[in-house]
C-alpha cells in the first residue's frame, strides 16, 4: 500500500464511516456539493466532459453548477462504455494518464472490456471505506477472518492482510473451493452466489459446517431460492451486495433486508430510452454518476442493468435512500458435459484480456460448445483472436471447450434491448 492511499485511507475514515450517522438531508447536502464541485473541474479541464457540456449550453462559468447542478447534470445524455473507450485519453483529467493512480478493469457482464482509473483518495473511499461501512453496518468486525471468492488466476488462495483475509479463485473446481474455505475457517464470505452455492453445497454433503457469521453476494442476481440455500448451506445471514466493477459498491443490502445507495459518492438513476431521468418506483436503465473520483469521471454512465429507486425509508434506522430489485442481471450458469458448471465470468474473464475486442457474446450450443460472436477493433488481426479466443476458453475454463468464434458489427439483444453476455442452453 503506497503513502498516498494510507494518507487517505487515514484522512477520510473517520468522515466517510461516519456519515451513515448522519441524517438524510446532510447526506443530500454532501452529494449536491460533491457533483457541483465535480462539474464545474470537468468544464474546465476534462475534454470529453467539458464538450459534452459545451454541447448542452452550459460553460464552466454557468452559475447553474452551483445553483442547481442535478439540472446540469440531467441535461447530459448517459454515456456507454464503448463511447468512453472511444474518446481514449480526453476523459481522463486534463488529458493525461498519471502513474500515481490506479485502474479497475470491467468483470465483463456487459461484454465490453473497460479499464477505469481511479485517483488515490477515490480508491481509498470506493475500494475500502465504503465497503467497510457498510460489511460493519451488517455486523462485520475488523478483526474477522474474510474469504473473498473472486475471479482471480491464481491456483492457491492468496492469504492477506495478517492472515486474516484470503482471495479464493472461483475458475478453480468447486472441490478446491470448498477445500480452501474449510481450511480457512471464515468468520464472513464474499464472492459469487453461484460459487458460494456450490462451495457450500460440497461442504454439507460432508457434513461440515464453518464458523461463518455472514455471507456477502454480488455479482450475479441474487434469487430467492439461492439465497435460501446459502442460509442452509453456511447457517448465516446473506446480504447482497449491487455494484459495478467500474462505479464499485453502488447499494448494499441492510438486516432488513432493503437495499441502501452509497448516495454521499454515487448518485443513481432509473431512466427512459431517451435518457429522462424517471420518478421514483418506476423500472429504467440504471445509469450512475461518481461523485468522488476525477481521475477518470463517469457521468451518468450506462451500468447495463435496470432497476427502479424507492422514496421509502428503513426501519434499521441507515439515512442512506433505498433501490429496488435489479431485474436486469443476466448472470446464468452454463451446464456442460458430465453436469460440470460454468460460470459466466469465468468465461468473461478469459475473453476480456484479448486484445483488440471491443464488444463480444457468448452462446452455449451443447454441452460442450460455444459461440463467441465478436466486435473488433479496426487494426484487430481476426485470426489471432480467434485462436487466442479458442485456446483461453480451453486453458483457462474447461480443456473440452471448443468454440466458434464469429466476427460481426452488432450484437443481438433480448427483451427489453437487455444484451447478454452469455446465453446458456434453453
Amino acid at each position: 500500500m503506497n503513502a498516498a492511499l494510507s494518507f487517505w485511507l487515514a484522512a477520510d475514515a473517520a468522515s466517510t464511516i461516519g456519515v451513515l450517522k448522519r441524517d438524510a438531508a446532510a447526506i443530500q447536502a454532501i452529494a449536491r456539493a460533491r457533483l457541483s464541485r465535480l462539474l464545474f473541474h470537468l468544464a474546465r479541464n476534462n475534454a470529453f466532459y467539458g464538450r459534452r457540456l459545451q454541447s448542452a449550453g452550459i460553460e464552466w462559468a454557468d452559475p447553474i453548477l452551483w445553483l442547481d447542478p442535478y439540472r446540469a447534470l440531467a441535461a447530459l445524455p448517459p454515456v456507454s462504455k464503448l463511447e468512453l473507450r472511444r474518446a481514449g485519453t480526453r476523459v481522463l483529467d486534463f488529458g493525461e494518464l498519471r502513474p500515481d493512480w490506479y485502474s479497475s478493469s470491467s468483470s465483463g457482464s456487459t461484454g465490453e472490456p473497460f479499464r477505469v482509473y481511479y485517483e488515490p483518495r477515490a480508491w481509498a473511499r470506493l475500494k475500502y471505506l465504503v465497503k467497510l461501512r457498510a460489511r460493519a453496518a451488517c455486523g462485520a468486525r475488523p478483526t474477522d477472518r474474510v474469504a473473498l471468492l473472486d475471479a482471480m488466476q491464481s491456483i492457491r488462495p492468496v492469504i492477506g492482510w495478517g492472515g486474516r483475509w484470503a482471495r479464493i479463485s472461483v475458475l478453480e473446481p468447486a472441490a478446491s473451493v470448498a477445500a480452501a474455505l474449510e481450511a480457512f475457517a471464515p468468520d464472513v464470505v464474499y464472492g459469487l452466489p453461484s460459487a458460494l452455492l456450490d462451495a457450500g453445497r460440497l461442504l454439507q454433503q460432508r457434513g461440515r459446517r464453518l464458523p461463518v457469521r455472514a455471507v456477502f453476494t454480488s455479482g450475479e442476481l441474487l434469487q430467492s431460492l439461492t439465497r435460501e440455500n446459502l442460509v442452509r448451506a453456511y447457517g448465516a445471514p446473506v446480504y447482497d451486495i449491487y455494484g459495478t466493477s467500474e462505479t464499485k459498491e453502488i447499494a448494499w443490502e441492510c438486516p432488513q433486508g432493503k437495499m441502501h445507495l452509497n448516495a454521499d459518492v454515487v448518485h443513481l438513476e432509473a431512466v427512459d430510452e431517451s435518457g429522462q431521468s424517471l420518478p421514483t418506483g418506476s423500472e429504467g436503465d440504471l445509469v450512475a454518476t461518481l461523485l468522488v473520483n476525477r481521475a477518470m469521471p463517469l457521468l451518468r454512465y450506462r451500468t447495463g442493468d435496470r432497476g427502479t429507486l424507492l422514496a421509502d425509508t428503513c426501519s434499521c434506522g441507515c439515512p442512506m435512500p433505498l433501490m429496488g430489485v435489479v431485474t436486469g442481471r443476466k448472470a446464468d450458469i452454463l451446464v456442460m458435459r458430465d453436469g460440470q458448471r460454468i460460470s459466466p465470468y469465468a468465461l468473461t474473464c478469459a475473453i476480456e484480456r484479448i486484445p483488440g475486442v471491443l464488444r463480444y457474446q457468448v452462446r452455449q450450443l451443447d454441452q460442450t460448445r460455444v459461440r463467441v460472436r465478436a466486435i473488433l477493433e479496426a487494426a484487430a488481426d481476426r485470426t489471432a483472436v480467434t485462436a487466442q479466443v479458442q485456446s483461453a476458453l480451453r486453458f483457462e475454463v474447461a480443456p473440452f471447450l471448443d468454440a466458434d468464434v464469429e466476427f460481426v458489427d452488432r450484437l443481438p439483444t433480448g427483451p427489453r434491448a437487455k444484451f447478454r453476455v452469455v446465453e446458456p442452453l434453453a
